[in-house]
């Protein structure tokens, strides 16, 4: 599973950056923000992940197959996977005026 609770550093809302959780198999990476599935890529035929196939009808089955796949594994981890001020208000982060957490070397 890979996520981002919320975004941080230079990769702010108004560039574009968002919540998102999604999974990694030996062949593909598909990932939903919270708006829905946002990502889905075959590594195998795309390594260098330029070709989004989300939301193609021919891959809907695959897709359908894999957001069941990350559904089941944000339930066994307990992740509610809620929008990303809910976690930096549970876990007391500071941010800046953005409402992101700033970067710091």
């Amino acid at each position: 599973m890979i996520q981002c609770p919320s975004p941080f550093g230079e990769w702010m809302r108004d560039r574009g950056g968002r919540e998102y959780r999604g999974v990694r198999t030996a062949r593909y990476t598909f990932v939903r923000d919270l708006n829905g599935p946002w990502l889905l890529y075959d590594n195998e035929t795309d390594p260098f992940q330029m070709n989004n196939l989300v939301n193609k009808p021919e891959q809907a089955k695959l897709q359908a197959e894999l957001d069941a796949l990350l559904s089941k594994k944000l339930k066994e981890s307990g992740d509610e996977f809620k929008p990303g001020p809910d976690y930096l208000a549970k876990w007391d982060y500071k941010v800046d005026a953005r409402g992101t957490m700033p970067y710091k070397n």
